[in-house]
């Protein structure tokens, strides 16, 4: 019995190690925002893991803030499962905790999403923005334009 047991044990433990979501299928993301022209107010840099959350206020898998600089600051997003992730970036110069918009709704304060993606004539989508992570480190470059 006591045999079974501990073979049960070591079972469990090995397949935990197999189960997505371990630690040994962590994913990380590695964002590198330049383009900031001041040193004034805020660079938020948010994570995105669907279209639900894109682009919509405040919702966002996750996020980082951290001072303005026009030296180039590097964020990570860390322990996160392989999938299909979106990141953007804005630099709230003025401190008022939100990106600034024309009336219109067109950013007017400096700001970038993965991919090189732009407002245009319409809010950008999750799928234009969008990349692929497996396990290791994914690199992510944005520059913000104003």
């Amino acid at each position: 019995m006591r045999h079974r047991l501990s073979l049960f044990v070591c079972v469990l433990a090995l397949t935990s190690l197999l189960i997505p979501g371990s630690a040994a299928l962590a994913a990380r993301i590695i964002v590198t925002v330049d383009g900031i022209h001041s040193n004034q107010g805020t660079v938020y840099i948010g994570l995105y893991s669907n279209s639900a959350e894109f682009l919509n206020g405040g919702h966002c898998t996750a996020y980082r803030k951290v001072p303005a600089s026009t030296a180039p600051i590097t964020v990570a997003f860390d322990n996160l499962q392989p999938g299909t992730y979106a990141v953007g970036a804005y630099h709230d110069e003025n401190g008022n905790g939100h990106l600034d918009t024309s009336p219109i709704g067109l950013p007017v304060e400096g700001y970038a999403l993965s991919n090189g993606i732009r407002a245009v004539f319409a809010k950008p989508q999750f799928y234009q923005a969008a990349f692929t992570i497996g396990a290791g480190d994914k690199p992510v470059a944005l520059h913000i334009r104003y």
